[in-house]
């Protein structure tokens, strides 16, 4: 986790669009192992989701808002978080206070009807 207000301001350079990363109060990096069989790559990718979505979803039980970022500069992310070369850091998961508002739930989110989304049976 980092948390010094320079640290994420250099942390936000790993994408052209982690720009929220340097205003956070604080931002969780993943980092997880380089596989190279397929199959490894893609159990990791699944648990990295898993890992993002259930940070996203505690913090927001805390009262805390939450965004995620991608890293595409894995040289630049490895050189200010120190994860051996073996690794790489898959997201970056922003974590802060709205900055106009209270964290609220949405009274009434505008969603699509769920037969709009939903197949029973077959498609």
């Amino acid at each position: 986790m980092v948390t010094g207000r320079r640290e994420l301001e250099e942390l936000s350079r790993v994408w052209a669009h982690a720009q929220h990363v340097a205003a956070s109060a604080a931002t969780i990096a993943l980092v997880a192992p380089v596989f190279e069989d397929p199959s490894q790559r893609d159990r990791v990718q699944y648990d990295l989701g898993q890992a993002t979505v259930s940070i996203m979803l505690a913090a927001t039980d805390l009262g805390i808002g939450s965004g995620h970022s991608a890293v595409s500069d894995q040289d630049l992310a490895r050189s200010l978080l120190a994860f051996p070369d073996d690794r790489f850091c898959a997201y970056l998961i922003v974590l802060g206070h709205p900055a106009d508002r209270p964290l609220t739930p949405i009274a009434r989110p505008q969603r699509r009807a769920i037969d709009d989304v939903v197949h029973w049976d077959r498609w």
